[in-house]
C-alpha cells in the first residue's frame, strides 16, 4: 500500500474514532446525570447551607443517591433563573447543570408547578409534555413516553386536565424514570401541592 493511501486510511480512521468517542462520552454523561454515580458534573466545592436536609432527613450531600435525588430535584429541572422556593442559589448548588433544593418538598413542589404550567399552556398530551421534559438528543424519548402512558392509563393522544390526581400521577412516573424508582411518597406529594396551591 502507498504511503499516501495509509496515511489517508489512519486519518479516516482516527476521525472515526473520535466520533465514536465523543458519543459514547454524551451517552455515559447523560446516564450518570440522570440515574446517579458521582462525577465532575456533581462535585463541586459549593458549601451547602446549614439548613440543608437531605431526602433522609439528614443535613449531607447524599453522594450515592441518584442525581435527583441528591438534589432535592426529583424531576430533575434545569438549572433557570426561575426564582423557585426553596431554591440553592448558584453559589451554594453542587449540581454544574441542574437545579438543587433546601429540601425534598420545594423539588417536588417545583416539579408540579412546571408540569402544571406546561399543561396549562398547551402542552396537554403526554408526548408533547415528555418530548419537551426530556428531549430526544439526549434520552430515550419514546420509551420515557410509553413509561408515563402506561403509568397514567392513557393513550399518547389522551388531553391531559392539571387536576391533581393526575398531577401526582406524573409527579410519581416522571419521578421513576428520572431516579431509577419513585422516591415521593403520597405523603410529600400533598405536602408540596398544598404549598403550591394552598386553599
Amino acid at each position: 500500500m502507498e504511503k499516501k493511501q495509509k496515511k489517508i486510511l489512519f486519518i479516516s480512521g482516527g476521525v472515526l474514532t473520535a466520533g465514536l468517542l465523543a458519543g459514547s462520552f454524551i451517552l455515559i454523561r447523560r446516564r450518570y446525570s440522570k440515574k446517579g454515580g458521582s462525577n465532575y458534573m456533581t462535585t463541586n466545592s459549593n458549601k451547602l447551607p446549614s439548613n440543608f436536609q437531605n431526602w433522609n432527613g439528614g443535613s449531607n450531600y447524599l453522594n450515592d443517591a441518584p442525581r435527583g435525588i441528591r438534589n432535592n430535584n426529583p424531576g430533575n429541572l434545569i438549572y433557570t433563573e426561575i426564582k423557585w422556593q426553596g431554591k440553592l442559589p448558584k453559589n451554594q448548588n453542587k449540581d454544574r447543570r441542574f437545579e438543587m433544593f433546601i429540601s425534598p418538598v420545594y423539588g417536588v413542589r417545583a416539579m408540579i408547578k412546571d408540569l402544571k404550567n406546561d399543561i396549562e399552556k398547551g402542552k396537554s398530551t403526554v408526548p408533547q409534555l415528555i418530548e419537551e421534559y426530556a428531549p430526544r438528543f439526549e434520552n430515550n424519548t419514546d420509551s420515557y413516553i410509553n413509561t408515563v402512558c402506561a403509568d397514567l392509563k392513557v393513550s399518547r393522544t389522551a388531553k391531559l386536565l392539571p387536576t391533581k390526581n393526575t398531577l401526582r400521577l406524573l409527579v410519581f412516573s416522571i419521578s421513576k424514570v428520572e431516579n431509577g424508582a419513585n422516591y415521593i411518597s403520597n405523603e410529600l406529594f400533598e405536602q408540596a401541592y398544598s404549598m403550591a396551591y394552598p386553599q
